[in-house]
């Protein structure tokens, strides 16, 4: 049976170097959504546990309910969270519209728009919503933006940065005229953090987690890959250069040779591979795979047992012109993960 196998200790060691960056009171916070980059929800809920982190973020409220007696702290970034749904689970609110709606029972961490221009509140209505949330006595618990330009650096983040500190000072000056509770603050994602030190707010570790970041920063090249995906033989054929291969015989035997197939195909996430696409896309070891791939297999010349498709996604990601993230995401949530 195909598998993801987790490497606990690449995990661990990615975990550690991004805490070199935090003050000694903070830990990191781990983003799990989208079953945890592809990596298995569950899995890394557990790993994630075990090395001490407390607070994570999902994509809903299905994936915080998936794990929900892990964490003290879950945040469901997408759609509402239901009244009866655990109280350490909460949601993220994006609209004055979303405040007036929310249970008072709910906790919530409020999205501010720092200059991305995807999500949150404008900064122009932060003194609003802190009066509908005194007004409601609505439980608030965080307040964050998302910097777009933690890849690239530079200017543009050092302002978005920027705002983001002027909109957690606005906060602390509304909580304390109105009498609120001081709320948390995050602001910074994986690559955003790995061009700061000694960080005091919550941080929101993302795919650096995993192994990865689409940064030209240094720092990105001691992050381990923790995945690795496997696939299993399920018959081999011995055949002549030139005999077909597959659907419409788009594969072709480049020589006398054995040619086997193996458990894992478009159906499990994989981009598929026909014969119009160029270039050759390689497994781990340099073994080519042969157009077409199928829904649930892949030929290739090898007759190995258990074949490793990648240790290291980006690969992968060069070859489809796109990045780790895409890859990763799009594996099926039925193969098997394993942790090591």
């Amino acid at each position: 049976m195909a598998e993801l196998l987790i490497n606990s200790q690449a995990f661990k060691h990615n975990l550690n170097l991004i805490s070199k960056h935090l003050s000694p009171t903070q830990s990191p916070a781990l983003v799990l959504k989208d079953n945890a980059y592809g990596h298995g929800l569950k899995e890394m809920a557990g790993l994630a546990r075990e090395n001490g982190i407390e607070s994570v973020f999902v994509k809903n409220e299905s994936e915080a309910l998936q794990i929900k007696n892990t964490f003290k702290h879950i945040t469901a970034f997408y759609g509402n969270v239901s009244e009866d749904a655990p109280s350490n689970i909460y949601q993220c609110v994006q609209t004055l519209q979303t405040l007036q709606t929310i249970s008072p029972i709910r906790g919530f961490e409020l999205e501010v728009n720092c200059g991305m221009n995807r999500n949150g509140l404008s900064p122009q209505n932060l003194k609003e919503a802190f009066k509908i949330i005194a007004k409601r006595d609505l439980r608030l618990i965080g307040v964050f933006t998302h910097n777009g330009f933690g890849d690239e650096g530079g200017e543009e983040m050092d302002r978005q940065e920027n705002l983001s500190k002027e909109i957690q000072a606005q906060v602390l000056e509304l909580c304390s005229s109105l009498a609120l509770p001081t709320p948390r603050f995050h602001f910074h994602n994986s690559s955003g953090t790995f061009r700061k030190k000694n960080i005091e707010e919550i941080v929101r570790v993302g795919i650096a987690g995993y192994g990865y970041l689409c940064s030209s920063h240094p720092l990105c090249e001691e992050l381990k890959p923790i995945a690795s995906l496997w696939a299993d033989k399920i018959c081999s054929h011995s055949l002549k250069k030139g005999e077909k291969i597959g659907y419409g015989g788009a594969g072709v035997m480049p020589c006398d040779g054995v040619v086997s197939s193996y458990d894992l195909g478009y159906g499990d996430g994989l981009f598929r591979i026909h014969e119009h696409t160029h270039g050759k896309l390689l497994c781990d070891e340099g073994e080519h795979i042969l157009p077409r791939m199928s829904m649930d297999c892949f030929s290739t010349l090898s007759e190995k047992e258990r074949i490793c498709l990648f240790r290291d996604v980006r690969g992968w990601a060069r070859f489809f012109d796109t990045i780790p993230y895409e890859i990763l995401t799009k594996l099926s949530p039925f193969i098997k993960k394993r942790v090591l």
